[in-house]
């Protein structure tokens, strides 16, 4: 049972809930204390979540937070001190745990001998290095009204016992330098939120206003590693308590839920060197979480609560109720972004709808669709500013990239591992899954590529082709990680880059007034809202094999094609045709391959064709 002290202060001080839980507990040999810990924080969570602050740069420490995070790198794990017994000059005993805190709380007067195992309990905890999600933009942050005053403490009663604080840092550090050694990021390749209502401000980035960026620094920010540029938040380092001993990977998106640490060590009086500076940032900018929950999310939309795969059949159906009308309504906005080019809006579409849903035999890539639009207007317009606007307001993550000479030569795309620091710095490709990239080839102007850029355009290559990124351990040590980043191309030619269809832009009207479609985006909210139901639903939704049947129909269509066309018709022309096929019946609801979505896929590809051929 919950009493009313743990309801009044959980939210403040989680760590009167952990103190009271394990004192209440621990003496009593048949109990579980931390099982019965989780059990109440699990339930506190699920019924008071929305009630949990966001982390921002002026949370207290020691209270509960929550935060969306990517893991940029995976650190060694650590020990801690699980449970301590602490004595008095009359040799009284006070029994502690030190879970979810870096700090022991141990009674004044009292005092833990370090010396003697049997008053201590060590276990080992998993340390992450996180950033704030890469392009997350600005309509996914939802508005916090919770705002956490830092909890008062009776000094008298209880303090820090900062002798044996500064021991038992100590000591984790040297155990865990010497019982992991490597870093366990190269072994396993296998926001922020200022209080939202104000970070909601902060955040309107180049990306968020849908402005392409023209020649920032692409360089990753190394002192914090954040991704790109145009990135804001709270970075933190989550420290996760379970026995699993993998359950996160790079790149990964979490939901977490902790108690916050904030303190200070003083790195320049100590003897530390640069992966110890390193793993102990300032905690005033990089503060440590004791997660009590973390979640693994397929998507950060606040619109859908739950990933759709979660859903049941009438969740499905109320949604896909109406999802013609708004199939149509994007649609048309995307004909407005393209001066009114039916064909390209439909591409488009089903752009937005990809995203990789398996991989065969480690080189083919199934549902990846990169689109390169050619015959787009000059960079004089604002084409550009226009489809990044309305892309930014409908994806959870975007960003354009201007591909200039300048940018080419000075990024740096690739993650790159910092032997010194034993950190992985980052690069500009380190990118979560669902990642929507507008790479604008409409700035790039005649120069010459150093070797840094070649890399770089090798790099986006691969990254088209492949959905695979080589990070670079150094020594010749390359680790590959997995991709899933919707990649759209805009020029005016076509691009050097690769992509699996390319669209010719012809325009159906003169003179678009793109400001006007701008601010059409920007006002309709409503419209925007629906649109992000409909692209997150869909791209989630499980989706069913093709029958038998039409397996069959299609190998016939596919086998007259190409005795009529041997030259033209390939195997990558099937499995483009399935892609459209498939994505063109998902915009439409259906949950399995039909004839009609095959069809129009065929009628959709010889109209393409023939656009190109003309």
């Amino acid at each position: 049972m919950l009493t009313g002290d743990f309801n009044e202060t959980w939210l403040t001080s989680p760590r009167t809930l952990v103190n009271n839980t394990y004192q209440s507990l621990c003496n009593k040999p048949d109990s579980n204390w931390e099982k019965e810990l989780d059990s109440k924080f699990s339930t506190l969570i699920s019924t008071s979540r929305d009630n949990i602050p966001w982390l921002s740069s002026d949370s207290p420490s020691g209270s509960l937070v929550k935060h969306y995070v990517m893991v940029q790198d995976i650190m060694d794990q650590e020990f801690y001190t699980k449970q301590f017994v602490a004595r008095n000059k009359d040799n009284e005993e006070f029994r502690g745990t030190g879970k979810y805190s870096d700090i022991l709380d141990i009674q004044q007067g009292y005092n833990v001998d370090w010396e003697d195992d049997k008053s201590l309990k060590r276990d080992t905890r998993l340390v992450y290095y996180c950033v704030p999600v890469p392009g997350r933009n600005s309509w996914t942050r939802p508005c916090s009204r919770h705002h956490v005053t830092a909890p008062s403490r009776d000094v008298s009663a209880r303090s820090r016992d900062v002798t044996a604080l500064s021991r038992d840092l100590t000591t984790q550090n040297n155990v865990v330098q010497m019982s992991t050694g490597k870093k366990r990021g190269a072994e396993e390749a296998d926001g922020m939120d200022t209080t939202e209502d104000e970070e909601a401000k902060k955040v309107k980035s180049d990306g968020d206003d849908g402005k392409a960026v023209e020649e920032k620094d692409f360089s990753p920010f190394q002192g914090l590693n954040m991704v790109l540029p145009t990135d804001s938040g709270v970075c933190c380092i989550p420290l996760i308590y379970t026995q699993d001993t993998s359950p996160f990977k790079i790149n990964d998106i979490l939901e977490i839920t902790g108690i916050l640490e904030r303190i200070e060590i003083d790195t320049t009086s100590c003897d530390m060197d640069e992966e110890e500076r390193a793993r102990f940032p300032p905690s005033s900018i990089v503060p440590r979480v004791h997660c009590v929950d973390v979640r693994l999310r397929q998507h950060i939309n606040p619109l859908l609560s739950r990933d759709p795969l979660e859903f049941g059949e009438q969740e499905v159906a109320g949604v896909l109720g109406n999802v013609l009308s708004v199939r149509s309504e994007l649609v048309t906005m995307l004909k407005k972004c393209v001066s009114g080019d039916p064909l390209a809006a439909e591409y488009l579409l089903l752009h937005l709808l990809s995203h990789v849903y398996g991989r065969r035999d480690e080189v083919v890539t199934l549902g990846k669709f990169a689109v390169n639009l050619t015959k787009c207007p000059p960079k004089e317009t604002k084409f550009v500013e226009c489809m990044s606007t309305l892309f930014s307001n409908i994806s959870e993550k975007s960003f354009v990239l201007p591909l200039t000479i300048t940018n080419f030569n000075i990024s740096t795309m690739l993650p790159k591992k910092d032997y010194n620091a034993n950190r992985l710095r980052s690069g500009l490709l380190q990118l979560p899954k669902g990642m929507q990239i507008i790479l604008d080839e409409t700035v790039l102007e005649p120069g010459q590529l150093k070797p840094d850029g070649i890399e770089n355009l090798k790099c986006l290559g691969n990254l088209i082709t492949w959905q695979k990124l080589a990070y670079d351990f150094g020594f010749s040590y390359n680790i590959e990680f997995e991709c899933d980043a919707k990649v759209l191309i805009l020029g005016e030619g076509k691009s050097l880059l690769p992509s699996d269809v390319v669209v010719p832009l012809k325009s159906m009207q003169d003179n678009t007034d793109y400001e006007e479609i701008i601010s059409e985006i920007h006002s309709d909210q409503g419209k925007m809202d629906r649109f992000r139901k409909y692209l997150t639903l869909l791209r989630h939704i499980e989706y069913d094999q093709v029958s038998e049947e039409l397996q069959q129909r299609i190998e016939q269509d596919f086998v007259a094609e190409r005795k009529s066309n041997p030259k033209e018709v390939t195997g990558d022309t099937l499995h483009r045709s399935l892609v459209i096929a498939r994505l063109y019946g998902l915009s439409r609801g259906h949950l399995k391959l039909e004839e009609e979505d095959w069809n129009s896929a065929k009628s959709l590809e010889r109209d393409r064709l023939s656009r190109i051929a003309a």
